[in-house]
C-alpha cells in the first residue's frame, strides 16, 4: 500500500474540515501560497508543532500527518525537551541502538508488541 505524501493528506483533512487555503494560512501566519506548495508537494512539509497545531484546528488526529512527515523527511521527529529522564534514556537507546544495528528482529517484535499491548 502507498503511503500519501504530506500534502495530499493535508488537503483530504482540510476538505474534509471544510476549510480553504487561506484558512490554514491564517492560522498560521503565512501566505496562502505558501500553503498550497506545501499541498502540492513543492515545500517540506510543516514542522511537527505547526503540524500538530492544523490537526487540532481541522478536528482532525494529528498521527496520520505526522506520520506522513516523518516519512517524507525520512527522519522521526521526538521533542525530548520535556520529556521524564528516564522517557529520553530509553528512546535515545533505543535511538542508537537501531543505528548501531544492536538491536534484533526478536527484540523489535517484542517491543513491538509491547507498543500493541500484547505484553508478550
Amino acid at each position: 500500500m502507498k503511503r500519501q505524501r504530506f500534502g495530499e493528506v493535508l488537503r483530504e483533512f482540510r476538505r474534509e474540515a471544510r476549510k480553504t487555503l487561506g484558512d490554514v494560512a491564517r492560522l498560521l501566519g503565512v501566505s496562502t501560497v505558501y500553503v498550497s506548495d506545501v499541498e502540492r508537494g513543492n515545500r517540506k512539509p510543516f514542522a511537527r508543532e505547526r503540524t500538530v497545531q492544523i490537526a487540532r484546528f481541522l478536528g482532525k488526529d494529528p498521527g496520520p500527518l505526522l506520520a506522513a512527515a516523518d516519512q517524507e523527511r525520512g527522519v522521526i521527529e521526538y521533542d525530548i525537551t520535556n520529556a521524564d529522564p528516564f522517557e529520553a534514556k530509553v528512546v535515545g537507546g533505543l535511538v542508537t541502538g537501531l543505528a548501531r544495528g544492536g538491536i534484533s528482529k526478536d527484540q523489535l517484535t517484542k517491543i513491538s508488541n509491547i507498543l500493541k499491548g500484547r505484553d508478550e
